[in-house]
Formats: structure tokens, sequence, C-alpha cells
């Protein structure tokens, strides 16, 4: 989802290499990116992104950065203490960003993008949130990019919420608790697709 226009972050954002271009963003699912460090890399080399959302990155703690990114990327991490999940933002080095937030509960992180004009902030988020998880991460999403909080930058969420039955253009005519969140989400934020 995206809080802007692309057309806008090609003129905000500062992309070395890409006079006038677009901000290219990956977003990929890795079900462990450690043992797909190859297949991963080849999907950067051919589409050259200047951000990477991933999910599902099965890294823990004891695992360096080091290990498994290469250094023209800086690195946001959101491990999971157990086997699975994971999410994690990678940033081209040529491209001025820094953590804003990790949430303490969930598999959410936050990075701010700051574009050739300084006025011009970009929040970055990366979401993860596993099939049989009930609705508390979509709810601390909303908690982290309520309006007061987010009126000087625009955002772009990318990640796997698993909900293959929401409506994302926040159908009003449904009632059920992750729809409900989903329109919360959308018309509060003035999110679109």
């Amino acid at each position: 989802m995206e809080k802007g226009s692309r057309e806008s972050i090609a003129d905000e954002v500062a992309v070395t290499g890409r006079i006038g271009g677009a901000l290219v963003i990956l977003q990929v699912n890795c079900r462990s990116i450690y043992n797909k460090m190859l297949q991963f890399w080849n999907l950067v080399n051919t589409y050259k992104p200047d951000v990477i959302i991933g999910t599902e990155s099965w890294l823990k703690g004891e695992i360096e950065n080091a290990e498994v990114f290469r250094t023209d990327y800086t690195t946001f991490r959101r491990d999971r203490s157990v086997r699975g999940g994971g999410v994690f933002i990678c940033i081209k080095n040529s491209i001025n960003a820094t953590e804003l937030w990790v949430d303490d509960e969930c598999e959410i992180l936050a990075v701010e993008v700051i574009g050739k004009n300084p006025k011009h902030k970009w929040e970055i988020i990366g979401i993860y949130r596993a099939a049989n998880e009930d609705t508390m991460v979509i709810e601390r999403l909303i908690g982290h990019i309520s309006p007061m909080r987010n009126l000087a930058r625009r955002s772009i969420i990318g990640g796997d919420l698993n909900l293959p039955h929401a409506n994302w253009a926040g159908d009003a005519g449904k009632e059920n608790g992750c729809q409900m969140l989903v329109n919360k989400l959308i018309w509060e934020n003035g999110y679109t697709r």
C-alpha cells in the first residue's frame, strides 16, 4: 500500500545512477533467506531495487547481517525469537535512510528515507503476520501509523499480512474483524493500493 504517488517518489528521492527514474522497490517472501541467498541475490541483481522489503526471513539475532546481506545495502531487521517469520528492509547505501521504529511485540519495522530535498521524507514499513496469528499485528501497525504521527512524511507499507480474503479497496459492507481493521487502516490513514 502506498500513501502518495509513485511519480512523487521519483521526484523526491535521490537515486544514484537513475536520472529522473522511479524508486524501485522489491518485495519478497523468502521462507528462509539464509537457505536461499543465491536465489535472493540473483533476484536483486535482476531488478536492481533501491529498497527491498523481505518477509519470512527466518533469521535469528545471532546471524549477523554480513552473513546474509551485501554491503551495498543498509539492512534493518526485526527477527522472530522462534523458528519462522521475520522481516527486513534493505536500502541502497546511496539513499539516506535511518531506522524509525521497531515494534517490540510484532514483526513490524519502519525506516525513514530522506529525499534530495530534506523536507521530503518517506516512511518504509515492513510487516509480517503469520496466517495463524490474530489481528494484533494489524492493530499495532495502525497504532504506529496514526495520522497525527505521520504529518511530516508519507508511507509505503510492504510485507505479508496473510489476509487473502481482505478487500484492500476498503469494502464497507464487510463486518468481520479483519476487514474492519483493513478499512480503518485505509480510510483513516489515506492509503491506496
